[in-house]
């Protein structure tokens, strides 16, 4: 009996382990960012607990379910097979069916949606526009019959959800006027979130190719792609020095360059599946300039 107990409780294990591996939490401070971002923004006589933390949580759903989604859907299209460069995914390995997928993908949506209809009740009208265009666009990646990532416009829609939307929304969803400080910084947040898939497509530009997966690392090449990963985590860093702030401030401006100058340094050197570590350390670099994209403009 005692065996049998035991024998149980290591499958449940396994089972969260493997649904840990499909969400892939590492991507989350990409999310993370920019909410904090806008909340950092907004007038501290329209400010609510409440609403960040209702921000955040469907911020957080939305990635977990483009997670999972590309996890599917990219399964059913054939993109995914035994030579996949990244790491396991889970319709592949065939560690989790089709339909668990559309059943943590729903859940995901699921909590997006209630927490959505939240902040749309009690904030902008224009929320209702945002979270549509969001739910599209987490299904549109990979889904349908012509995935926009097929189209070369995943980094397109990686920075437009990461950035204005994300930051403004936020804006909005507390109820704050949305001025141009917000505006430059929701556009500069989104730009090293950006660079996360152009990472993820540099090392998956030949298994795509194969596949009919038109990202834009396939159409540019990886000398293009890489140049590309450079101005989106070097630009945003260049543009926005530190003036007028604490002359501490340079010393954590100069440490947010070095950390992006290690990035590229990996980048340029390495490729395949040596660019997987890069992933979760470009998502960290892109939480990083969120926060400091709010201590500048927030002050």
């Amino acid at each position: 009996m005692t065996r049998i107990k035991y024998f149980q409780t290591d499958l449940g294990m396994n089972k969260v382990a493997i649904w840990m591996q499909a969400l892939r939490p590492r991507t989350l401070p990409a999310a993370v960012g920019p909410i904090v971002l806008g909340q950092t923004l907004v007038a501290p006589d329209h400010f609510s607990w409440l609403t960040a933390i209702l921000c955040l949580i469907c911020a957080l759903a939305l990635q977990l379910a483009v997670n999972l989604a590309n996890d599917l859907f990219d399964g059913l299209a054939g993109v995914d097979e035994h030579d996949r460069l990244g790491p396991t995914r889970a319709l592949q390995a065939g560690l989790l069916s089709a339909g668990e997928l559309r059943v943590g993908l729903m859940l995901m949506l699921g909590i997006a949606v209630a927490t959505g209809l939240w902040l749309v009740i009690f904030g902008h009208w224009l929320l209702w526009v945002l979270g549509g265009l969001a739910l599209l666009g987490v299904l549109g990646y990979s889904g349908g019959r012509r995935p926009y990532a097929n189209l070369g416009l995943g980094e397109v829609a990686v920075w437009l959800f990461f950035g204005p939307v994300a930051v403004l929304g936020s804006l909005l969803a507390q109820q704050t006027p949305v001025y141009s400080e917000a505006i430059f910084a929701a556009s500069l947040v989104g730009l090293p979130v950006a660079a996360i898939l152009v990472v993820n497509n540099l090392r998956d530009r030949h298994t795509d190719a194969r596949a009919g997966k038109l990202t834009l690392a396939v159409r540019l090449g990886p000398r293009a792609t890489r140049w590309l990963f450079s101005i989106l985590t070097l630009g945003p860093w260049l543009v926005s020095l530190p003036i007028g702030l604490a002359p501490w401030t340079w010393l954590a401006w100069g440490c947010i360059g070095l950390a992006a100058l290690g990035l590229n340094v990996k980048l340029w050197r390495h490729d395949g599946s040596a660019l997987n570590p890069v992933l979760g350390q470009t998502a960290l670099y892109s939480l990083a300039m969120a926060l400091w994209l709010g201590l500048g403009v927030g002050n």
